[in-house]
């Protein structure tokens, strides 16, 4: 069989060596990342806001966000991140397009830098985070409201809304933990080569 220049053989198939090195990596798992944000945002905009405690309804978006960065690093986080804020904001009537894009971006790098290391190996640091998470956006989206104008006694905001929301979430976190690793895998930083460490 004779081999063309270039580097195929005359029947037009890339030798062995040739086609292996072409393989995309496998078990990178970004569809079910973004499996994960969708089925998340359909559970968070119908189905959440019927369990609540006072005004504080649990934030499943912050766990979810959480385990994908922890899991494919920074920029999966990120990129995540503002996608799952995104599109709640686009399934629920929201005076703030763009708010919990923002924060759940911010929250999503943030973690990123957790992957690979010892820390996000164990349950708690990721279940921290994802609390940390939810405390980090209900903040963030409270002072953007207090900026255009809503009033709400601080007092209020923390026994109504903050706290409840706390709680329910770090109830909801451990399984969502645990089936976001079980559908990903070990963690794997995705990055392109340019801004690999």
């Amino acid at each position: 069989m004779s081999t063309q220049p270039g580097g195929t053989s005359a029947g037009g198939i890339a030798p062995r060596a040739m086609r292996s090195s072409r393989r995309p990596v496998a078990g990178v798992g970004l569809g079910w990342v973004a499996a994960m944000i969708v089925v998340g945002v359909l559970v968070q905009v119908s189905v959440l806001p019927y369990v609540n405690i006072a005004d504080g309804i649990p934030d499943i978006m912050a766990p979810i966000v959480v385990v994908a960065a922890v899991l494919r690093g920074t920029l999966v986080g990120a990129v995540g991140g503002f996608g799952a804020g995104l599109l709640v904001e686009l399934a629920s009537p929201v005076s703030t397009l763009g708010v919990l894009a923002l924060l759940y971006l911010i929250v999503g790098a943030w973690c990123g830098r957790y992957c690979e290391r010892e820390e996000g190996a164990s349950l708690s640091a990721p279940l921290a985070l994802s609390v940390v998470a939810a405390l980090f956006v209900q903040f963030g989206y409270m002072a953007v409201r207090l900026m255009l104008g809503d009033s709400i006694p601080p007092s209020d905001f923390v026994a109504q809304v903050l706290f409840p929301t706390l709680v329910l979430t770090a109830l909801l976190s451990p399984p969502v933990l645990l089936i976001g690793r079980r559908l990903l895998g070990a963690p794997q930083n995705v990055e392109p080569a340019g801004l690999a460490r």
